[in-house]
């Protein structure tokens, strides 16, 4: 009994069980403290590791067009990690589109495509483990980090769409196809336009308001329809324009019901363009006539015009022009790397009438009573895709890249043919602007008059009228030039790419390619013709020696000519005009 009280006092008696459960609860409280430090030191490395990928991926994005992997690893190995710390470094383009799922919106990409605009940094390290290592039985655990950077730059620019030359009778031969009436304005009233610069922010806001689409964002607004008479009210309630306001005035009061696409004046390409249009429209400064001119030009296109011009160029009697401009993108492109501008096909036919002064010294031996030239124009598209974009450029180094192309008839990049005729197509031929002009079509035509004098059988002179018909073709127009690229201080300006001068590099082609007849009038005598047959050949053989400096002599003003009136209309003849309004270099941000 004596052993059973004992184990029962022993087994009631609690002194001391807090010094078993202190052991108990000091063995749980230390494990989480170790676990605490380990989870603790893990979580800051982990951080630190996080932040240096962010910064290895932006240094990436940062030189996108200069080793990029390279420049990430500097940063890895300038934060105190290894080379083997960066696992890999991928690009690909990510779009800002918020339909678009968050993990949808990165698609990998070569770091050679267009449209690269991200870099994904993976990381890795082997941290230490402390308390931890007595549980896990290691030393140390694995950690990643994953790391996207992205930049959304961008360029604004025109391809073909300058306006050097104003000339008041194509101009209003084209606003009067525009608007249906007859509109009959100075070179003074077009010019007050030319003056008036307005930012692009402040255009949209004022073509809003006239549309009555205040409620669209500019995205939305630049791809609606709007009326003719609106753009020309837009204009005029920016009240940019200090001089007259004749042409816009004319314009409203012609209650032209003509619309335009938008689009085919402020074009936005590219997936993150819209979302920085409030930053970018009022960077870019235009003129009011660029703005008009090129409304009209999506309202024209296709559209065939015939107007008499008087340029006031030596010689030149009389031009009777025919213009076909088929249609043209956009005048203005927003867009990221990748996208691509062209010009529109243009088809001209001139019909000039020359003082025979023009031709002094040059048909030596040739009585000449009229001389005229009917020259067609068939001038192909030009195409410039915007290839590098490089903010982090100096300020000799490229900063906008356009491929120009050398290879045009694939219809890819540079300028395509164009293509140079005298003679004559019969109608319709010359109004179907879907089908080129066929040199097997063309016949030929009137180029010079001619009197030929001969003599009777009595001794007498008798005047004899031919005309000198000819016919000819030449294509030329292959790009010379495969990129073109613009530095900082070349924003707002325009570069010229292309072939260089037609008609001056073409008229070799067109005097070997030229067949030569005479068309003798009617009335002559049949005992004479011998005699006229003798004669007419002996002027033929005269006119086919002189033909090279009678095209010389008479397609020199015509280069002018031509020069004038598709500068205007944003044409060059075989090659184009490329402007880079400006750079917009976007903020890198990390996207993941």
């Amino acid at each position: 009994m004596r052993i059973k009280h004992q184990l029962q006092d022993f087994w009631a008696d609690e002194r001391g069980a807090v010094i078993i459960i202190f052991a108990l609860v000091l063995t749980v409280m230390l494990g989480f403290v170790a676990l605490g430090v380990d989870l603790g030191a893990l979580y800051f490395r982990q951080k630190t590791l996080q932040t240096h990928a962010d910064l290895a991926a932006i240094s990436a994005v940062n030189n996108l067009s200069t080793q990029p992997a390279d420049h990430a690893l500097v940063t890895v190995l300038g934060n105190g990690l290894d080379a083997g710390a960066m696992t890999s470094v991928t690009f690909g383009h990510y779009q800002r589109d918020l339909s678009v799922p968050i993990d949808d919106r990165l698609t990998d990409r070569a770091l050679t495509a267009p449209d690269v605009n991200a870099a994904t940094v993976q990381l890795q390290e082997a941290a230490p483990l402390y308390f931890a290592r007595t549980f896990l039985q290691q030393d140390t655990t694995q950690l990643n980090a994953t790391a996207t950077a992205a930049r959304f730059d961008l360029a604004s620019f025109s391809l073909g769409s300058r306006l050097l030359s104003l000339d008041a009778g194509l101009l209003n031969a084209l606003l009067s196809e525009a608007t249906g009436s007859t509109i009959a304005l100075s070179v003074l009233d077009y010019e007050a336009l030319a003056d008036a610069d307005v930012d692009l922010l402040t255009f949209s806001d004022a073509l809003a308001t006239r549309a009555d689409l205040t409620a669209l964002t500019y995205e939305e607004l630049l791809s609606s329809d709007i009326e003719l008479l609106d753009i020309a009210g837009a204009l005029l309630d920016t009240g940019v324009v200090q001089g007259s306001t004749a042409v816009l005035d004319a314009i409203l009061a012609s209650l032209t019901v003509a619309t335009v696409d938008a689009e085919r004046l402020i074009a936005i390409a590219g997936d993150d363009v819209g979302v920085q249009l409030d930053d970018v429209l009022p960077t870019v400064t235009v003129s009011a006539l660029d703005v008009l001119m090129s409304a009209v030009d999506v309202v024209t296109a296709n559209h065939f015009i015939e107007t008499q011009l008087d340029l006031g160029i030596p010689n030149l009697t009389a031009t009777k022009l025919q213009l076909i401009v088929g249609e043209r993108p956009a005048w203005i492109t927003f867009a990221e790397k990748g996208a691509t501008a062209h010009t529109a096909q243009a088809r001209l036919k001139l019909d000039l009438t020359m003082d025979t002064g023009i031709l002094a010294g040059v048909a030596t031996g040739l009585n000449i009573l009229a001389v005229e030239l009917p020259l067609y124009l068939e001038i192909a598209g030009a195409t410039a895709t915007l290839t590098g974009l490089d903010c982090g450029a100096g300020d000799t180094e490229p900063l906008v890249t356009f491929d120009t192309g050398t290879d045009p008839l694939t219809g890819v990049t540079g300028t395509h043919v164009a293509e140079l005729f005298l003679g004559n197509f019969p109608a319709p031929t010359f109004e179907d602007n879907t089908t080129p002009l066929d040199q097997s079509a063309l016949t030929d035509a009137k180029l010079l008059g001619l009197n030929v004098v001969v003599t009777n059988l009595l001794g007498l002179p008798i005047n004899l009228g031919t005309d000198v018909m000819v016919k000819s073709h030449a294509s030329v127009g292959v790009s010379e030039t495969s990129q073109t690229t613009f530095i900082r201080s070349e924003e707002g300006t325009t570069k010229n790419f292309g072939s260089g001068g037609l008609l001056n590099s073409t008229v070799s082609t067109l005097v070997a390619n030229a067949t030569v007849r005479l068309a003798p009038k009617q009335g002559v005598v049949n005992l004479l013709l011998g005699t006229v047959v003798a004669v007419l050949n002996n002027v033929l053989s005269i006119v086919t020696n002189l033909l090279a400096p009678i095209l010389t002599a008479l397609l020199t003003p015509v280069d002018t000519l031509l020069d004038g009136v598709l500068d205007m209309l944003g044409i060059g003849i075989g090659e184009a005009d490329l402007t880079l309004h400006k750079a917009h270099c976007g903020r890198i941000v990390l996207v993941r």
